[in-house]
């Protein structure tokens, strides 16, 4: 059983999904761009047997209201504001997607303590290709990414999807309305792009000034895995495999034969398998 519902904390009016009950530890799934917490309808089901899994839309997105600002401090202070009246006191297994979980390493990085285990999808860490993902830094221009949204429309949620999506599977038909739905609406798309031009000015602007942008912390947990779709496009899998060497020898990945940059969606039954074993609570 899913309930829905909204949960203001902090300058975040939260649109919440949530699934099972009971006291094992819990789990907190963060989706990407341009999705909201649908994009779990596959996943978090599976792994709520005895446990609370929370599925956020993120601050801006989907359902959630949040007028910024949109780095990744102060959208990790917006999540762990919400954990902290969800899941006081307590740990939690943290799985992320695309910006969903290059926020899930930031929160990880920054609260190691509040964090037993966490899984990255399709997502990057300090290395991204610069020629592939050449939308990142579109998205960080001034007007122009307004002016396509505006013109294109639900083509432009269309062609994102065809263009990353190359598994065999269609993505569900009511969902996919779901996105079009909130990355057309003018004030998600503004937050949209707030959350690129955060991450991709700084880098821009060090390039500029010939500086060496901030390094990203160190990211520990106890449990950590890379699950990526091994045909992504746009973060092939070297990106993958240079986010497990910077987590470490202690960090397994799983790569997703056939499957594009939303492997969760492309590969629901694999990708659930894999959390399944990975988040087990020990007997």
């Amino acid at each position: 059983m899913t309930t829905v519902r909204n949960v203001p904390v902090a300058e975040t009016r939260f649109l919440l999904r949530e699934h099972g009950g009971g006291d094992g530890t819990p789990v907190v799934l963060l989706h990407g761009v341009p999705e909201t917490s649908s994009a779990w309808k596959d996943i978090a089901p599976g792994l709520a047997e005895g446990r609370r899994v929370l599925c956020p839309d993120l601050p801006g997105l989907g359902g959630s209201a949040y007028s910024g600002p949109f780095d990744v401090a102060s959208v990790v202070g917006q999540l762990m504001a919400l954990l902290d009246v969800e899941l006081p006191g307590q740990r939690i297994d943290l799985v992320g997607h695309d910006f969903g979980g290059s926020i899930a390493l930031a929160m990880v990085g920054a609260h190691p303590d509040r964090f037993r285990s966490l899984v990255v999808a399709n997502a990057p860490f300090r290395k991204v290709p610069a020629l592939r993902a050449g939308h990142i830094p579109f998205f960080a221009l001034p007007v122009a990414p307004e002016l396509l949204f505006r013109l294109g429309g639900p083509h432009v949620v269309d062609v994102m999807f065809k263009l990353a999506w190359k598994g065999s599977r269609s993505l569900d038909p009511e969902v996919k309305a779901e996105y079009t739905a909130a990355y057309t609406d003018p004030g998600r798309v503004k937050a949209m792009l707030g959350y690129y031009r955060a991450v991709a000015r700084p880098r821009v602007a060090a390039a500029v000034t010939r500086r060496r942008a901030p390094r990203p912390p160190q990211v520990r947990a106890e449990r950590m895995l890379v699950l990526w779709g091994a045909a992504d496009p746009v973060l092939p899998i070297w990106v993958g495999e240079s986010v497990q060497k910077d987590l470490g020898s202690d960090c397994a990945m799983i790569t997703v034969p056939k499957a594009g940059h939303f492997v969760l969606e492309e590969a629901p039954e694999v990708c659930l398998a894999a959390l399944q074993e990975l988040l087990a609570e020990q007997g």
